[in-house]
């Protein structure tokens, strides 16, 4: 890390201005030692794309003790869980991608093309945001690229996977949006009711699976039943 920036009850450690992997990597590891050190006082930790942000309880806790402690942990010391990648199996179809002929045709490819380049790499999570457990994915496809709506949507379904800029992203609720909606899952993203609420945090990778629009129907059935068994890959497979 950098710089500190202190703001009432928060320290916001700062790993520059870059958002890369590194940068994550260092940020997921400081997270989670700090949470195995269980520091009285601490209430919530927050990863940004190059932030670190630590709320804490200013009866318990100064922000120069904080500080003192963070000094302490070695982040350039690898974390010792396994890295995780999500699968999330999605429809490219109709009605479910809104916008997929439309950004095929804009970025010179074809629907094939733009369902193959999306569902071919792993996409690392970089911080979870806008809404509980929207995922901001890093890793696009150049080709893939394509800048949000200038008009957006009132009402984008909850579900929806989508395009905007160089990232992609999953809407957990249904909501107004100006990303490029390609395709959708039939998965319930965030449950207060469920564990984990959301499937996957920061450091973890997603890798999208294509569908039918009859799987969608299929596995949505089969979720709402609590008889869906998400996918998740450890290590390098």
């Amino acid at each position: 890390m950098e710089t500190f920036k202190i703001t009432e009850n928060c320290l916001c450690l700062i790993f520059g201005e870059s958002i890369d992997e590194e940068v994550n990597r260092k940020i997921v590891n400081l997270k989670n030692k700090i949470d195995d050190m269980q520091i009285d006082g601490i209430y919530e930790v927050v990863i940004s794309y190059n932030r670190l942000y630590i709320y804490f309880n200013d009866d318990i806790l100064t922000h120069d003790g904080l500080i003192d402690i963070v000094n302490t942990v070695n982040i350039e010391e690898d974390d010792v869980r396994m890295q995780r990648t999500i699968v999330i199996p999605v429809c490219y179809e109709a009605p479910h991608a809104l916008d997929i002929d439309e950004l095929a045709r804009d970025n010179d490819l074809t629907v094939e093309e733009v369902i193959k380049l999306h569902t071919e790499r792993k996409y690392l999570v970089y911080m979870l945001g806008f809404m509980p457990g929207f995922p901001f994915l890093g890793g696009l496809d150049d080709r893939l690229m394509k800048p949000r709506k200038q008009t957006p949507r009132k009402e984008i379904p909850a579900g929806s996977v989508g395009i905007a800029g160089g990232q992609t992203g999953m809407y957990p609720y249904k909501s107004p949006g100006g990303w490029n909606i390609i395709g959708r899952t039939p998965l319930i993203l965030f449950e207060f009711d469920r564990e984990p609420e959301v499937y996957y945090e920061p450091g973890d990778y997603i890798q999208f699976k294509s569908i039918t629009a009859q799987e969608f129907d299929e596995i949505q059935q089969r979720v709402l039943q609590k008889e869906y068994d998400v996918e998740v890959l450890e290590g390098d497979e």
